[in-house]
């Protein structure tokens, strides 16, 4: 078990991402867990708007030696989400934004918070699919798809 962050590291933190990370006990005991049995509550929740944010909390915790525990939509049943070395949650809900659907090439470019039903309604618009292996449910992230496991755009066909 890891030592907890001292407090004064935990509020420059606070200072840091002003609006991005959350301190509040209620507030962490919702990301303590996935939809199972794994439970344990981390030290803070950072809700990371850009990219540069990461890569900023991701320098920050490095330099105090604080876990980072990656979370999409918390639907998971294997605990992957579940932050058992407290730490910090790094919650990829608000990445939310469809970059690019190339038709074309396909291609589609979504940040990690896109909720798969966004993305799958936003490339059938484009006359394409997603064939996802394996099948995701409608309100999963697209980090739970895209990263671990392998989509297919495929071009729709009318005949």
């Amino acid at each position: 078990m890891m030592n907890r962050p001292p407090k004064r590291t935990l509020s420059k933190l606070k200072s840091l991402f002003p609006g991005e990370i959350s301190l509040d006990p209620a507030f962490l005991e919702q990301y303590s867990h996935d939809k199972w049995l794994a439970s344990h509550r981390p030290d803070a929740v950072a809700l990371p708007r850009n990219t540069r944010s990461v890569a900023k909390l991701l320098q920050f915790a490095n330099q105090h030696k604080i876990p980072i525990t990656p979370r999409g939509a918390g639907y998971g049943y294997v605990g992957g989400c579940v932050p058992v070395r407290g730490g910090i949650v790094l919650s990829l809900e608000r990445l939310n934004r469809i970059l690019e659907i190339s038709p074309s090439d396909f291609v589609a470019v979504a940040q990690a918070g896109v909720v798969t039903e966004k993305l799958q309604d936003q490339v059938e618009k484009s006359g394409c699919f997603i064939r996802l292996i394996p099948p995701a449910r409608p309100k999963v992230l697209s980090e739970g798809i895209l990263l671990p496991t392998p989509a297919v755009l495929v071009a729709s066909s009318t005949e």
